[in-house]
């Protein structure tokens, strides 16, 4: 799921090709935004965009006479701009959620189940951003409502709390994994029982590490750390250095060597909410994939045994080629 960075790049993209300019078609096949669209028929057309803005993994777009738009992506949503007489505003594809077309440009949303429309506040009107907690990328990072929304659930883990939208507006699961890593912090510890250096640290890192991967596409790790992966087969899967086997600290590193100490990556399988079902009373269980290493991160559960990657790595004959940017662990 693209997170907060990802989706401000987004907001960044759409605001730089819509803000200032008249709406000549604005569509949308989500149902609730077409019925809303049917009961004001021509609502948007002939108004201005005035911003696009991001909120952790919402996006939400103002237009002139108090109206709003608003996506999320959830696993495989995106944005996608192009000139207005391109092929893809001519050929609709079957996977297209909303179109926003201008003179100048066209805002395509494919593959998002989430895309709302409506009038007045966009905080009032979509009750997901009325629960958002600061935004990662806010400047100034809200440090106290962090810390304060944190405290409200002590006997969460931290791992799962850090995945509250309601506490911070942005992380998901690269960033979850690479903040937890970057204070040195056990994802099992409880919040109840993190002490003022550890507050203080995820106030610092939450803020730090979302800054950089904005900056940086994506990619948690300096220039030069990168360089270091790209440059040794031993700290990534594939022989050929592809961006998403050379960004991260720990994210999707399961078995390779940790690059602080001697230790290798592991995953496991965390507990991040839990909810009674409605109808069957019974008590529903969702868990999320969590990376760390257990030596610079000493863990609260016993992590499974490391199976370097190495010691199982076919020969680079049987890779696929240089243009396969799947992650082996997808194929």
């Amino acid at each position: 799921m693209p997170e907060g960075p990802e989706v401000q790049r987004s907001a960044d993209l759409l605001d730089d090709a819509l803000a200032g300019h008249t709406i000549r078609t604005f569509e949308a096949r989500t149902t609730a935004a077409r019925e809303w669209l049917a009961e004001h028929e021509g609502a948007f057309e002939g108004k201005r965009v005035e911003r696009v803005w991001a909120h952790g993994k919402h996006l939400v777009g103002q237009v002139e006479g108090d109206l709003f738009f608003h996506s999320h992506y959830l696993m495989w949503g995106r944005w996608h701009v192009v000139a207005p007489d391109a092929e893809e505003v001519v050929t609709k594809d079957r996977r297209e959620r909303a179109r926003i077309v201008t003179d100048d440009a066209a805002a395509l949303l494919y593959s998002a189940p989430k895309f709302d429309v409506g009038q007045g506040d966009p905080y009032a009107g979509i009750p997901a951003l009325s629960r958002l907690g600061p935004d990662v990328l806010d400047e100034p990072f809200d440090a106290d409502a962090f810390l304060g929304r944190l405290d409200q659930e002590p006997d969460r883990t931290v791992g799962a709390a850090l995945l509250d939208q309601t506490v911070a507006a942005g992380i998901g699961n690269y960033l979850r994994a690479e903040i937890l890593y970057a204070c040195r912090m056990d994802p099992w510890r409880l919040v109840g029982e993190l002490d003022g250096a550890e507050r203080g640290c995820l106030a610092e890192t939450v803020p730090r590490l979302s800054q950089m991967a904005y900056a940086q596409s994506g990619r948690t790790v300096p220039e030069a750390v990168q360089a270091k992966m790209a440059a040794d087969r031993d700290l990534r899967y594939s022989p050929h250095a592809h961006a998403w086997n050379t960004r991260h600290w720990v994210f999707r590193r399961t078995n390779l060597p940790c690059l602080t100490c001697d230790d290798y990556v592991r995953q496991e399988h965390q507990l991040t909410r839990e909810w009674v079902d409605d109808e069957s009373g019974e008590t529903v269980e969702k868990k999320r994939i969590i990376y760390f290493c257990p030596t610079c991160q000493p863990v609260s559960v016993e992590p499974k045994p490391a199976r370097p990657h190495k010691d199982r790595r076919p020969p680079d004959s049987e890779w696929a080629s240089p243009d396969d940017e799947r992650d082996p662990e997808d194929r």
